[in-house]
Protein backbone atom coordinates (compact mmCIF):
# COMPACT_ATOMS: atom_id res chain seq x y z
CA UNK A 1 0.00 0.00 0.00
CA UNK A 2 2.66 2.53 0.89
CA UNK A 3 4.52 2.12 -2.54
CA UNK A 4 1.17 2.61 -4.21
CA UNK A 5 1.15 5.78 -2.51
CA UNK A 6 4.69 6.50 -3.41
CA UNK A 7 4.19 5.79 -6.88
CA UNK A 8 1.01 7.98 -7.25
CA UNK A 9 2.62 10.62 -5.58
CA UNK A 10 5.78 10.55 -7.37
CA UNK A 11 3.19 10.24 -10.53
CA UNK A 12 1.30 13.05 -9.43
CA UNK A 13 5.00 15.25 -9.09
CA UNK A 14 5.71 13.94 -12.42
CA UNK A 15 2.45 15.61 -14.16
CA UNK A 16 2.14 18.72 -12.51
CA UNK A 17 6.27 19.31 -13.14
CA UNK A 18 5.47 18.59 -16.40
CA UNK A 19 2.71 21.07 -16.78
CA UNK A 20 4.74 23.60 -15.16
CA UNK A 21 7.52 22.91 -17.31
CA UNK A 22 5.04 23.37 -20.38
CA UNK A 23 3.37 26.67 -19.48
CA UNK A 24 6.57 28.27 -18.51
CA UNK A 25 7.98 27.37 -22.09
CA UNK A 26 5.16 28.97 -23.57
CA UNK A 27 5.80 32.59 -22.65
CA UNK A 28 9.24 32.17 -23.16
CA UNK A 29 9.66 33.21 -26.79
CA UNK A 30 11.81 30.49 -28.90
CA UNK A 31 13.85 32.78 -30.94
CA UNK A 32 15.81 36.01 -30.87
CA UNK A 33 13.22 38.86 -29.60
CA UNK A 34 12.42 40.44 -33.05
CA UNK A 35 12.93 44.90 -32.62
CA UNK A 36 10.09 46.08 -32.03
CA UNK A 37 8.03 48.06 -34.58
CA UNK A 38 7.19 51.53 -33.85
CA UNK A 39 4.68 53.16 -35.92
CA UNK A 40 5.49 55.22 -38.92
CA UNK A 41 4.17 58.20 -39.36
CA UNK A 42 1.59 58.12 -41.96
CA UNK A 43 0.27 61.11 -44.17
CA UNK A 44 -3.25 62.41 -42.75
CA UNK A 45 -6.46 60.59 -44.42
CA UNK A 46 -7.96 62.65 -47.07
CA UNK A 47 -10.98 64.59 -46.95
CA UNK A 48 -13.88 62.38 -46.84
CA UNK A 49 -15.40 62.37 -50.45
CA UNK A 50 -18.75 64.44 -50.98
CA UNK A 51 -21.29 62.28 -51.03
CA UNK A 52 -22.39 64.35 -54.11
CA UNK A 53 -19.01 62.48 -55.73
CA UNK A 54 -21.07 58.75 -54.51
CA UNK A 55 -24.53 59.50 -56.13
CA UNK A 56 -25.68 60.32 -59.48
CA UNK A 57 -27.00 63.53 -60.95
CA UNK A 58 -30.65 62.93 -59.89
CA UNK A 59 -30.32 62.10 -56.58
CA UNK A 60 -28.20 65.00 -56.22
CA UNK A 61 -30.25 67.28 -57.27
CA UNK A 62 -33.19 65.37 -54.64
CA UNK A 63 -30.81 65.81 -52.04
CA UNK A 64 -29.89 69.74 -52.86
CA UNK A 65 -33.58 70.62 -53.06
CA UNK A 66 -34.09 69.18 -49.81
CA UNK A 67 -31.61 70.52 -48.06
CA UNK A 68 -32.91 74.36 -49.50
CA UNK A 69 -36.25 73.72 -48.74
CA UNK A 70 -35.57 72.32 -45.18
CA UNK A 71 -33.40 75.71 -44.94
CA UNK A 72 -35.78 77.81 -46.22
CA UNK A 73 -38.79 76.40 -43.97
CA UNK A 74 -36.73 76.40 -40.89
CA UNK A 75 -35.76 80.06 -41.59
CA UNK A 76 -39.81 81.12 -41.90
CA UNK A 77 -39.99 79.51 -38.03
CA UNK A 78 -37.05 81.35 -36.95
CA UNK A 79 -38.56 84.68 -38.30
CA UNK A 80 -41.71 83.72 -36.33
CA UNK A 81 -39.94 83.87 -33.03
CA UNK A 82 -39.31 87.11 -30.97
CA UNK A 83 -35.63 86.41 -30.18
CA UNK A 84 -36.28 89.72 -27.36
CA UNK A 85 -38.73 87.64 -25.39
CA UNK A 86 -36.34 84.95 -24.83
CA UNK A 87 -35.58 83.20 -21.31
CA UNK A 88 -31.75 82.59 -21.49
CA UNK A 89 -32.00 78.85 -21.97
CA UNK A 90 -34.38 79.62 -24.73
CA UNK A 91 -31.78 82.29 -26.35
CA UNK A 92 -29.43 79.53 -26.08
CA UNK A 93 -31.66 76.89 -28.52
CA UNK A 94 -32.60 79.73 -30.56
CA UNK A 95 -28.81 80.48 -30.60
CA UNK A 96 -27.61 76.98 -31.81
CA UNK A 97 -30.94 77.02 -34.15
CA UNK A 98 -28.96 79.48 -35.87
CA UNK A 99 -26.20 78.05 -36.04
CA UNK A 100 -27.22 75.07 -37.78
CA UNK A 101 -28.64 77.02 -40.45
CA UNK A 102 -25.30 78.88 -41.21
CA UNK A 103 -23.82 75.75 -41.00
CA UNK A 104 -26.25 74.32 -43.63
CA UNK A 105 -25.88 77.35 -45.68
CA UNK A 106 -22.06 76.92 -46.15
CA UNK A 107 -22.54 72.82 -46.89
CA UNK A 108 -24.79 73.58 -49.47
CA UNK A 109 -22.55 76.35 -50.98
CA UNK A 110 -19.76 73.90 -50.53
CA UNK A 111 -22.61 71.11 -52.16
CA UNK A 112 -22.52 68.93 -49.11
CA UNK A 113 -25.79 68.48 -49.23
CA UNK A 114 -26.33 65.76 -47.14
CA UNK A 115 -24.68 67.26 -44.51
CA UNK A 116 -26.97 70.33 -45.49
CA UNK A 117 -30.12 68.83 -44.62
CA UNK A 118 -29.02 67.41 -41.72
CA UNK A 119 -28.16 70.71 -40.36
CA UNK A 120 -31.47 72.19 -41.50
CA UNK A 121 -33.01 69.24 -39.79
CA UNK A 122 -31.49 69.84 -36.80
CA UNK A 123 -32.28 73.29 -37.04
CA UNK A 124 -35.81 72.77 -37.65
CA UNK A 125 -36.24 70.52 -34.37
CA UNK A 126 -35.12 72.69 -32.23
CA UNK A 127 -37.23 75.43 -33.97
CA UNK A 128 -40.42 73.79 -33.91
CA UNK A 129 -39.78 72.55 -29.81
CA UNK A 130 -38.76 76.14 -29.29
CA UNK A 131 -42.24 77.45 -30.67
CA UNK A 132 -43.70 75.05 -29.01
CA UNK A 133 -42.91 76.23 -25.74
CA UNK A 134 -43.54 79.86 -27.03
CA UNK A 135 -47.30 79.22 -27.94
Amino acid sequence: MAVMRLLSSLFLLTVLMAGCAQSKAAGVPSGPASPQAYPTREEPPSPPRLLSSQVGREEEQRLKQQAASRIEGTEQMVRQINAKKLAKDQEEVFSTIRSFLSKAKEALALKDFLRAFTLADKARILAEGLLTTLR
